[in-house]
């Protein structure tokens, strides 16, 4: 199985630093423009762009590090965000936040990082009761911001809460890392149903509801995976009644999670849905969510049956070239459930780094 995972995985990492727009993009673009499929965004292929998907491949290639049998990516780090920086970077914003969380160990990057925290701190938009609010870069253009007028959305943990943790941790600043603890607590309390231990997409403050309460796949991943990687971030520096809450939270979620797994081992984009399609981004973050927090001895062996299976679904969604098949573009919170099932299906930086820090983690368990 080792063997296994670590040629698909070098196949994944090939593809991602290659990754081109996708063959049927001018399908996807006429789809798109009649209603009839959601979800194209021209940043989510590649990794020409500064922004979310390119933050979550940055992350991915990161968990490679010490990693026997595969290179340091110090050196292409170092080198994208020189490129990136040349080129202009984007207006701050929560997604384009992401890749910070990798490059903040740089010390080309330092001082950009420092001036990002600062606008997370002092600047970026809040909601009531201070959540962080959910402003993303235009559907066009990274000089356009999308608001998103006091929501907040569960990707906003790992996109931007994950860094203010680490960069609190790293300048030993109390207030940032009360920050991201708080942020955590925040979108627990309004995106969490306890009903079925599920994470809606997001909270509207001005209507007071989860929009469509749709329980999205992949933005119940985000979270299976943000939680473990902040309790390890956080260590010591994070009062037992917040981590109590962090962890309940992770495990209850999970416990639902095992139980809605497909049989074919990937999860619905609807978690709760069977008509839904099943997806591979979303499930590939969710296992390796489950995976780490077996690591991290935060959930018991009895887990890795439902690992095994996901984990052999997802590499019979690895193509002879190394593309990530079966992976939902970028999703907006829809106004309807309906909606997440028109999302388009494309090769994007994120499905390929999602794989990527699943396998890279699946890498730690000899015992799969």
């Amino acid at each position: 199985m080792q063997d296994t995972i670590q040629h698909e995985l070098k196949k994944v990492i090939n593809q991602l630093l290659h990754l081109k727009r996708p063959d049927n993009e001018s399908h996807l673009k006429e789809l798109a423009a009649d209603g009839k499929a959601l979800g194209y965004f021209p940043r989510d292929f590649g990794m020409d762009e500064w922004d979310w998907p390119q933050g979550i491949g940055l992350y991915g290639l990161n968990k490679l590090t010490n990693q026997e049998g595969f290179d340091g990516y110090q050196d292409f780090f170092v080198k994208w965000s020189n490129e990136q920086i040349e080129r202009g970077l984007p207006l701050k914003n929560v997604n384009t936040t992401a890749p910070l969380l990798t490059l903040m160990d740089l010390p080309s990057v330092e001082k950009l990082a420092l001036e990002w925290m600062q606008w997370v701190e002092n600047e970026c938009p809040r909601t009531k009761e201070n959540g962080i609010q959910h402003v993303t870069s235009g559907n066009t253009s990274k000089f356009e911001l999308n608001l998103h007028d006091q929501e907040i959305w569960i990707d906003t943990l790992f996109m931007v809460v994950l860094f203010t943790a680490k960069m609190g941790k790293k300048y030993n600043n109390p207030g940032w890392m009360n920050e991201a603890t708080y942020q955590f607590a925040t979108h627990i309390k309004h995106i969490f149903n306890p009903g079925n231990s599920l994470f809606f997409h997001g909270y509207d403050f001005n209507h007071q509801n989860n929009f469509s309460a749709a329980h999205w796949c992949r933005g119940n991943s985000w979270f299976t995976l943000a939680a473990p990687e902040f309790l390890e971030i956080m260590q010591e520096s994070i009062t037992e009644e917040s981590r109590d809450l962090i962890f309940d939270t992770y495990k209850a979620q999970v416990d639902k999670l095992v139980e809605l797994q497909h049989a074919n081992g990937l999860w619905h984009t609807l978690l709760d849905d069977k008509d839904s399609y099943t997806e591979v981004s979303g499930s590939a973050a969710i296992t390796a969510g489950i995976l780490k927090g077996i690591r991290l001895g935060l959930l018991d062996s009895s887990y890795l049956a439902t690992c095994r299976k996901a984990i052999a679904a997802v590499l019979e969604n690895i193509s002879e070239d190394g593309t990530v098949l079966n992976v939902s573009g970028g999703t907006p919170v829809c106004q309807h459930k309906e909606d997440y099932k028109k999302i388009v299906f494309a090769p994007t930086a994120y499905g390929q780094a999602l794989v990527i820090v699943l396998l890279a983690e699946a890498l730690y368990h000899t015992e799969l």
